[in-house]
């Protein structure tokens, strides 16, 4: 008589086995996808930087033709749109790259597709055409960084940071930021700053780009 032989039998997984590989499966996850998005934040921390450095470059290029910088720019401030200068009506950068945390922070929106926030002491058309120009040309560009937030001073008007009649570099009062550095990982807060123009002139106090003070503008 001739037997049914079980083909099944010894070709499958047990519920432990599967649990098991489940479970290495798992590990691996968690292993890797914290490097995937250290990775990413990496990565976005060169591009904040490159891109900053193209928008320096077109800063300078635009202060050599008009002898100061592009007015501010925030994001949050429909008024305030200094960048676009950079592109209209003569083109210092074909397009102003996108600040590639902002997306992440929420900062893009109708106001502004770039997400950048730019300091400056560009002064705007009307001081320009009376000749109201600033004794120093400088602008701080900042990229938000990993922590996504702005680390701006004074509420943004970082050239004016104290009242009026004081000496700034008497009292030892400005606006300082905080820059980026990943001492403490990746994710460490701080703003990525792109630095330009003059260290000092006229009424401004400036110790190595981490405390500017004051604000002086008049005929040149």
């Amino acid at each position: 008589m001739w037997k049914r032989r079980n083909f099944n039998k010894g070709r499958g997984f047990t519920l432990i086995e599967l649990l098991i590989v489940i479970a290495i499966i798992l590990i691996l996850i968690a292993i890797a996808l914290p490097n995937f998005l250290e990775a990413q934040i990496r990565a976005k921390v060169v591009q904040a930087a490159g891109n900053g450095r193209s928008i320096g470059i077109a800063m300078e290029e635009y202060r050599i033709d008009f002898g100061f910088y592009p007015t501010d720019h925030d994001p949050d401030d429909p008024s305030q749109k200094g960048l676009y200068q950079l592109t209209s009506p003569i083109e210092y950068i074909s397009a102003v790259p996108q600040e590639p945390f902002a997306r992440d922070s929420g900062l893009l929106g109708p106001n502004d597709e770039l997400g950048w926030e730019m300091a400056s002491t560009g002064p705007n058309k009307i001081a320009a055409a009376v000749g109201l120009l600033p004794k120093i040309n400088a602008f701080g560009l900042a990229s938000f960084g990993p922590d996504l937030r702005d680390h701006f001073p004074c509420g943004d008007r970082w050239t004016i940071c104290v009242g009026p009649g004081i000496d700034p570099c008497s009292t030892g009062d400005g606006a300082a930021w905080t820059d980026y550095a990943p001492t403490n990982g990746t994710k460490s807060i701080g703003d990525i700053m792109t630095l330009g123009g003059d260290l000092t002139s006229g009424n401004y106090c400036v110790n190595g780009w981490k405390r500017v003070s004051g604000f002086s503008q008049g005929p040149t």
